[in-house]
């Protein structure tokens, strides 16, 4: 058992490499909360039981949360590619060992980065009722988990070492569209609403605006089944789209 903490912790110190993915992750989305949250005078207005400061917080978490989804499985991808899963299978390990390893890897990029937003969020302005933190910050989690096929396609397509940054790096874009960021209106609205992050966002803030988000000086309301439709085709759309790219590869070996 020792052996095998040792290398999840090996693992685990192999992120400092990657510190502009774990920047991204973490310490620019509790940068955002802080900056359009906790500090503005409108993060107190009250929001069904919780207030405005809360709602920026499940925006910024969830923004975390598909950053770290994504680096972690292109980062697994680029790995492998590289030869460091060849390596591996060259020493005493056993596969549920590396299979360990790997996991608290995954874990620690994808769920360390929504809860690091969370406790911040908590120790500042952020106020929902007690249901409302656990529930929301569950479906952050589960939301997150589909970009991690995201990430996965984008290493698939492109194998560099650069790749894991640019997907990271696009998910910016994504939550712009996705109403993540700042509130959209109009056409920026209706385009918005068929990107990858509107449905999911929705349900993340679901436990707290019920469907509610802000669209210019309204508060504009979502229905529930348009969101779970959302993050259901763009789902199916990644694992597709992996599932296509693996075959390929397969078939050109």
């Amino acid at each position: 058992m020792s052996t095998t903490l040792k290398f999840a912790g090996h693992e685990l110190l192999r992120l400092r490499r990657d510190m502009p993915t774990l920047f991204f992750s973490v310490g620019l989305p509790i940068f955002f909360y802080l900056l359009f949250g906790s500090l503005q005078d409108y993060g107190e207005h009250e929001v069904n039981g919780g207030n405005y400061a809360a709602f920026v917080m499940l925006g910024m978490a969830f923004y975390a949360g598909v950053v770290g989804a994504v680096g972690a499985a292109g980062s697994h991808v680029t790995n492998s590619r590289s030869g460091w899963g060849r390596q591996l299978a060259l020493t005493p390990l056993h596969p549920w060992q590396l299979a360990f390893a790997n996991s608290v890897s995954i874990a620690v990029r994808a769920v360390l980065p929504i809860v690091a937003v969370f406790i911040v969020g908590a120790l500042t302005r952020a106020k929902m009722q007690p249901d409302q933190w656990a529930l929301s910050l569950l479906v952050c989690v589960l939301c997150s988990i589909p970009f991690g096929f995201y990430g996965l396609a984008w290493a698939l397509l492109v194998p560099k070492e650069n790749t894991v940054s640019v997907a990271t790096a696009s998910i910016v874009i994504l939550a712009f569209a996705g109403n993540v960021f700042m509130p959209l209106s109009g056409t920026l609205l209706d385009v918005g609403r068929f990107t990858p992050m509107f449905g999911a966002m929705t349900l993340v803030r679901w436990p707290l605006a019920e469907g509610g988000h802000i669209a210019g000086t309204e508060l504009v309301y979502e229905p529930m089944w348009h969101a779970w439709v959302s993050i259901a085709v763009w789902t199916a759309i990644f694992v597709g789209f992996c599932l296509f790219m693996g075959k390929r590869d397969k078939n050109r070996s």
